[in-house]
């Protein structure tokens, strides 16, 4: 039983509460003290016995009220109507503004309540004398109680958005991301399959930069982002492989400052930007392909520049919007940076050039 009601209570609330009526406990105690005991109208002699009434009242309306926070919790987890629970405060407030009538009957003598009334008829006298400010009180601390339920249920759902969020940029970023490794790996192990017997050795080391890769791949899969340094050794690897099966038709230079490598980026961000140089770059006229990397910071912003001499891009643009590389490179930003980034792909006096701004914060 103790352990069923235990799930119920809420110790932060019970301090909130305890912390507003003991406020106006001393508040109304000042009341008392001025009107009862100190005023020129006073009708007690006994200040011990006030501060006993004032103790007694702190001590009955906190339990009363912590039992209906521990109430109130579980209304809430149980779903009741407000049909059925609106009815129970106000019957609850009743109570609470009687039982406090107990205490000033019982424990002092004045004269503002008749002395030839019973108790029942002192107590009932002193109930309906503050039951205006009673049921106000109640509400006060009720009010408490709720909001401190409906804000803790507002945090709760932001965490919950927060979490499905990050998990969904997580698929969403994997699934981009199997659209172009299964295509790279298909094409390499094409490669290495006809170097297996003309060319042993090549295959060997190709084997070793795909194994490599697939490690990489395997270490960082948990993360969305990663140094820029790391993406630098991925892309050596990369690198390797591409040379092997492009030859001397494919030259990559990179100019990256060292002063960036510890910046982190969206994994495989520029092995995205250069497979796609490359799927674009080549064609009958552009046989032999340059690329020129360039990684820099200005003003706080991350600026990733690729270049080639292939061929341009036509006058009304098709592939830029529509092809699978650029569109993932945008949808896969646009969910870490949302208006944190630029994405440019514009015709330069060599070729294309693909140049990515992304505010550092």
């Amino acid at each position: 039983m103790l352990k069923s009601l235990k799930k119920y209570i809420e110790p932060r609330l019970l301090k909130y509460l305890v912390l507003f009526y003991t406020f106006i406990a001393l508040v109304d105690f000042s009341r008392s003290f001025y009107y009862l005991y100190q005023g020129p109208g006073k009708v007690v002699d006994d200040l011990p016995g006030l501060m006993l009434v004032s103790a007694f009242d702190w001590l009955l309306v906190l339990l009363f009220m912590g039992s209906v926070a521990t109430l109130t919790k579980y209304f809430l987890v149980k779903n009741m109507s407000w049909r059925t629970i609106i009815p129970i405060h106000v019957m609850l407030s009743a109570v609470q503004s009687y039982l406090t009538g107990f205490i000033s009957p019982l424990l002092l003598d004045y004269d503002l309540i008749n002395s030839d009334y019973n108790f029942f008829e002192k107590v009932t006298h002193t109930f309906f004398f503050n039951v205006t400010t009673n049921i106000l009180l109640y509400c006060a601390m009720l009010l408490i109680v709720y909001s401190y339920f409906y804000l803790r249920q507002i945090r709760s759902q932001e965490l919950e958005k927060k979490v499905l969020e990050n998990n969904l940029i997580k698929l969403k970023l994997k699934t981009l991301e199997n659209q172009l490794n299964p295509h790279f790996l298909f094409n390499t192990l094409n490669s290495i399959s006809s170097l297996i017997k003309r060319e042993p050795d090549t295959a060997q080391d190709m084997i070793a930069d795909v194994s490599y890769l697939l490690r990489k791949f395997l270490e960082i899969d948990s993360q969305n982002l990663i140094s820029i340094q790391e993406e630098l050794e991925i892309l050596e690897h990369y690198v390797n492989i591409l040379k092997q099966r492009f030859q001397e038709d494919l030259i990559i230079t990179q100019r990256v400052e060292k002063s960036t490598h510890h910046i982190k980026i969206p994994r495989l961000l520029i092995q995205s930007i250069i497979e796609n140089s490359i799927k674009h770059g080549f064609s009958p006229k552009n046989k032999k392909l340059l690329i020129d990397l360039t990684i820099e910071e200005k003003e706080n912003t991350l600026i990733i520049s690729v270049e080639n001499n292939g061929k341009k891009l036509p006058k009304y643009p098709i592939y830029s919007d529509s092809g699978i590389g650029i569109i993932n490179m945008k949808e896969r930003l646009q969910a870490l940076y949302q208006d944190r980034y630029k994405f440019d792909i514009t015709n330069s006096n060599h070729g294309v050039r693909t140049e990515i701004y992304i505010e550092l914060t």
